[in-house]
């Protein structure tokens, strides 16, 4: 019987160490968002409260391989009298910041305006944060919001990320210590070769 509880104490011991250990890897992020869009393609100008894009930024702890970036909220309304497709005309930038770096973010979208709107997020746009000795990788999912036919719409923008370990870089002097052992064999094997050369007494 004591044993056994030794051994679970042994355990939650050690559950509660890795627990905490976890804890004090995890890396938080943070997005700042960005002004609100206005007048995507509405012709009632940019006065207008229809066709807007408002992004909301985020924050958390980076705990899978997907993160929130921002909470995107699409409001249509009265649409061009002339359907069109607008590709590649937007986009928003914000700053993401993950383990205390921050980068700058362009996120590019299109606009589609028919009898209802549809906004496209373009995926793929990609950023990379040195933090540490690690190399964060984070790339935009693509997101389709609509068609929206009038009012607004709500929707997360996600991003896959990634860590690996950086390359480390081979320090100066370790070269100029192997050019020194390769100089210093170079001429060994010469006074070899001379000393083999002397004919014998």
């Amino acid at each position: 019987m004591v044993a056994n509880s030794k051994l679970a104490t042994a355990i939650f011991a050690g559950a509660l160490l890795v627990s905490f250990g976890q804890a004090a890897n995890a890396v938080s992020y943070s997005t700042t968002g960005s002004a609100t869009q206005f007048s995507l393609g509405d012709t009632l100008g940019t006065a207008s409260i229809y066709d807007t894009l408002a992004v909301n930024g985020s924050s958390g702890q980076i705990a899978s391989n997907t993160i929130t970036l921002d909470r995107l909220v699409f409001t249509a309304g009265p649409n061009a009298f002339v359907p069109a497709i607008y590709n590649n005309l937007f986009s928003f930038t914000e700053n993401v910041t993950i383990g205390g770096v921050t980068e700058t973010l362009v996120v590019p979208f299109n606009l589609s305006i028919n009898t209802s709107d549809t906004l496209s997020i373009v995926g793929g746009t990609t950023l990379s944060f040195l933090v540490g000795s690690n190399v964060w990788n984070l790339v935009v999912n693509g997101l389709t919001i609509g068609p929206n036919g009038g009012g607004s719409e709500i929707a997360n923008l996600t991003a896959q990320i990634s860590e690996h370990a950086a390359a480390t870089p081979l320090p100066a002097a370790l070269v100029l210590f192997g050019s020194g052992l390769g100089a210093m064999g170079l001429f060994g094997r010469r006074r070899k070769s001379r000393a083999s050369a002397v004919p014998a007494a």
